[in-house]
């Protein structure tokens, strides 16, 4: 495993093994939900277009490949003198200074302000509680202080992510899902891998509800987008998500495997908590998802197969 800068809840790192079975070959590889990048360091695409929805991370992750040594030494002050509750709440301040109305319009802002905003990201990641990246309705982080002992500043890390996403050609970008998906029609072999925020397996793991929720109905939305991506481009997808009815329910297109990862950020035990990876469902006689002739039924299953044509949200139609 290749580790990354950050600390992410739902990174990853666990659960690469069954991300690589899933993933299929292809030249590009597009991540609407990057988070922590772990997938991009762990794969070998020829160029990666990597996406998400927070400003503040596609912005570290920009300065980590242009501004590498400018970052190292803005977070080496950083880090020098913060581990300690007061500073860490000053930083915090700070960062929301720029965080409540950041929207990753770079003219608006010098790179020395980026360098800077970037820095205190990762300085709020490794300080902070478990890693969590939470904001309130303001976009202000709200994370309190974390208690280590020793937080880990990581020049190696951000340097190798830095020499392999000029070396891949990665491309980071800011958007919503629904804007960044159909950037996979202009890239020639294109495989979309989503990793968005989980369905929460009970009431206190609901971590959508923080800042902007992930609600059923942007799932659904992510489903009926990926599978006219592959209706109207043959673009392949992989999507993970948590094993919970809902999870099934909702994402009943795919095949999804179920497996067990042990969770520890943001959890009260290092129990075992269910996973599931999932591969889109197509026809082997009509080449489509969503039911295309008389074999759907019987190669999706039927109760799949009859959801699917009643809900007529895979309709031959524009990706967009």
């Amino acid at each position: 495993m290749v580790n990354s800068p950050l600390i992410w809840v739902g990174g990853k790192s666990r659960a690469m093994s069954h991300v690589l079975d899933a993933l299929p070959h292809g030249e590009c590889l597009v991540e609407p939900f990057v988070g922590s990048g772990s997938v991009f360091l762990n794969t070998d695409y020829k160029t990666y277009v990597l996406c998400d929805s927070n400003a503040a991370l596609i912005n570290f992750f920009s300065m980590v490949k242009r501004n590498t040594e400018a970052l190292l030494t803005a977070s080496a002050k950083i880090f020098e003198k913060g581990n300690n509750e007061a500073i860490y709440y000053e930083y915090r301040d700070e960062f929301n200074v720029i965080n409540r109305d950041f929207n990753y319009d770079r003219q608006k802002y010098n790179d020395e302000t980026l360098v800077r905003y970037a820095a205190l990201f990762l300085y709020l990641n490794r300080h902070c509680y478990n890693g969590v990246y939470r904001v309130n309705l303001k976009n202000e982080f709200n994370v309190p202080f974390g208690f280590r002992k020793k937080p880990i500043f990581p020049v190696a890390d951000i340097q190798h992510f830095a020499k392999r996403a000029w070396e891949k050609g990665a491309l980071f970008l800011h958007g919503d899902f629904r804007a960044t998906i159909p950037l996979a029609i202009g890239h020639s072999g294109c495989v979309v891998y989503c990793d968005p925020p989980y369905l929460p397996a009970s009431e206190t793991a609901n971590f959508t509800a923080y800042g902007k929720p992930f609600t059923d109905e942007d799932h659904r939305t992510l489903v009926a987008m990926l599978s006219r991506l592959y209706n109207n481009a043959k673009i392949p997808s992989v999507i993970s998500g948590s094993d919970t009815p809902e999870t099934h329910q909702i994402y009943y297109p795919f095949n999804l495997k179920a497996f067990d990862v042990r969770r520890s950020v943001g959890a009260k035990t290092r129990n075992l908590a269910g996973e599931v990876i999932g591969t889109l469902r197509v026809c082997d006689c009509c080449g489509s998802v969503g039911g295309g002739c008389p074999d759907c039924g019987a190669v999706m299953g039927d109760a799949t197969y009859s959801e699917m044509v009643a809900s007529g949200a895979f309709e031959d139609q524009e990706v967009l």
